[in-house]
């Protein structure tokens, strides 16, 4: 089974990134927390991993409809599927760089675009979301 179907512990974190990018805003205070709370939760048990999930906003969809159809929010959404990939990427990167004790086999990533929002707030879609999970 996919390892998606049965954390231990999701948590929403958002960490901030640059504008329109992947790149995580360092000079931000709460993303070195939020990397300090995934090592902590690798920490806390030693069988367990970490799935980080990207997301980003679908804010444009309908200005991208409405300037070029179906055929360009097509297109857009798989751009944003490949951003949500690589925020989800940068963080795990910067998880292992800052924690080096972290092995990268214990981090899985996934993009999900904007096919999956978490609710119609774009801020809460602008986020990489935390799952926790033991394996046997």
């Amino acid at each position: 089974a996919p390892i998606e179907q049965d954390p231990l512990l999701t948590r929403d974190i958002r960490f901030y990134f640059l504008p329109n990018s992947a790149t995580l805003d360092m000079a931000n205070k709460e993303n070195h927390d939020f990397l300090a709370n995934v090592n902590h939760l690798l920490g806390v048990s030693p069988g367990s991993m970490i799935l980080l999930r990207g997301h980003v906003d679908d804010q444009q969809k309908e200005s991208f409809r409405k300037g070029g159809g179906n055929a360009l929010v097509q297109k857009m959404a798989l751009k944003a599927m490949e951003l949500s990939q690589q925020r989800a990427d940068e963080v795990k990167r910067r998880l292992i760089e800052k924690y080096p004790t972290i092995t990268n086999d214990r981090l899985e990533v996934i993009g999900r675009g904007w096919e999956e929002p978490a609710g119609k707030n774009s801020d809460l879609n602008r986020r990489v979301e935390v799952q926790w999970f033991t394996v046997e």
